[in-house]
């Protein structure tokens, strides 16, 4: 027993970690009355042989400067070996907690036409591997076209 499991350990030291490689697009959902609700789509790469689970993320994300705030991810997921996916996250603005100067760009931004738009995603995702768990630092930041 003791074999096995100096093996299966030696085998998990090797978890390299899965990163935010990309932002791809961020979409408005909705704009109401003290909220706008987001969503962005972002690539994750995990570089290891084995399926990963990623279990939690807190993210600061940043639109032109502008910070909107952190969110949480809210379900887990899987990413297979050696695979970059792309996946949404979701969270919403409370405009009461931005700079009254802010609101107006923001609006601007979430309602204009083609245009390019700066997006910054920073923080800590959380992922597992059989019964190793790791929290990762992350950063992407990303020039797209919406």
């Amino acid at each position: 027993m003791m074999i096995i499991m100096s093996v299966f350990f030696a085998s998990c030291s090797g978890f390299e970690e899965i990163e935010l490689t990309q932002v791809k697009e961020l979409k408005v959902k909705n704009i109401s009355s003290g909220t706008i609700d987001f969503s962005v789509d972002t690539e994750i790469y995990n570089p290891n042989s084995f399926g990963v689970s990623v279990k939690g993320a807190e993210l600061d994300i940043k639109l032109e400067g502008i910070d909107l705030g952190k969110t949480q991810l809210g379900e887990s997921f899987k990413i297979k070996g050696n695979s970059k996916e792309t996946h949404q996250i979701n969270f919403n603005l409370d405009i009461s907690k931005l700079s009254i100067t802010s609101i107006p760009k923001i609006i601007s931004l979430a309602t204009s036409g083609s245009r390019e738009v700066n997006v910054e995603v920073n923080g800590t995702i959380k992922g597992g591997a059989f019964l190793i768990n790791k929290t990762f630092a992350s950063f992407a930041p990303s020039r797209y076209f919406k």
